[in-house]
């Protein structure tokens, strides 16, 4: 795959829901679905570089999906819209983190389970994503965003390959080993679930996107860099201090983005991460 398709690749990948936020939470609960009796591992496999992808059992069959913690709200194909019974309707607007707009259709809900864990995505937006992906790669049915897990407390074991969904017993405790605090990007409808990270900076604090779909490593906006509110080394290395974790060095990159940056699959591969979902509030489909 050239250098040109890879991009292509990469930009397809970004945020679709940046916008309107619920605040910052790490262990208010009033979610938008229940957590399982029982912790449930959803098993991630390898797509394409550090992209990995989760199959998901539906009433058609198994469905393969991009997780995407950055998607902003699970997608699936006009195809499978079709298989499912549905006729897309509506218009949906997101934006990429570089400001660019997206548009979609949706369609009422997508029954999904993977073992023992069973969620009703409602609404699912339609795209295709496949039109704008290299041919030469596997087709996908589909995006995986963190809307799935709603009301829930996930582990994003990426190095392992894993998502772990909590059971309320076991939530606490996974929080107090690798949690972390996030800010919630409900879009500008209310309905989407992008997760911010706080970034310790020179001045105040910034908000990078958690962004599984991104493999360029750590983005920068350019004010970050403009104003100096983060050292960069003098071979393009930051100091990046995510919550309340260990200050790490990692390779960063300037871009024209809206939000104040980005930490992709680089970031992910260090260690797990929790997030709660369970503040995020309950959407009206």
């Amino acid at each position: 795959m050239n250098a040109r398709s890879t991009g292509r690749v990469l930009a397809i990948l970004a945020v679709l829901a940046v916008g309107a936020d619920s605040g910052c939470a790490l262990r208010v609960s009033s979610g938008a679905g229940p957590a399982p009796t029982t912790t449930v591992t959803l098993p991630l496999e390898p797509y394409f570089r550090d992209l990995k992808t989760v199959t998901v059992s539906t009433g058609i069959g198994p469905l393969v999906l991009l997780l995407d913690t950055g998607g902003g709200t699970t997608l699936i194909t006009p195809r499978v819209a079709i298989r499912i019974g549905c006729r897309p309707f509506g218009r949906d607007v997101g934006h990429r983190m570089t400001g660019e707009q997206v548009e979609f259709e949706r369609c009422d809900a997508l029954d999904v389970s993977v073992g023992d864990w069973r969620r009703r995505i409602q609404p699912v937006g339609v795209f295709d994503v496949n039109a704008l992906l290299p041919a030469e790669l596997p087709r996908l049915d589909g995006v995986l965003a963190l809307d799935a897990f709603l009301g829930q407390v996930i582990t994003i074991d990426w190095l392992s390959g894993s998502v772990r969904v909590h059971a309320d017993s076991e939530a606490e405790p996974a929080l107090r080993g690798h949690g972390v605090p996030v800010r919630i990007a409900t879009g500008d409808n209310g309905r989407f679930c992008s997760v911010f990270v706080p970034v310790a900076a020179a001045r105040g604090r910034l908000w990078f996107l958690l962004d599984s779909g991104n493999i360029r490593g750590t983005l920068l906006a350019r004010h970050v860099v403009g104003q100096n509110l983060l050292e960069i080394g003098p071979a393009g290395e930051v100091m990046l201090t995510v919550g309340s974790r260990p200050s790490i060095s990692m390779r960063a990159d300037a871009a024209d983005l809206v939000i104040d940056g980005t930490v992709g699959t680089a970031w992910l591969m260090l260690e797990p991460v929790t997030l709660d979902l369970r503040a995020v509030p309950a959407r009206v489909p």
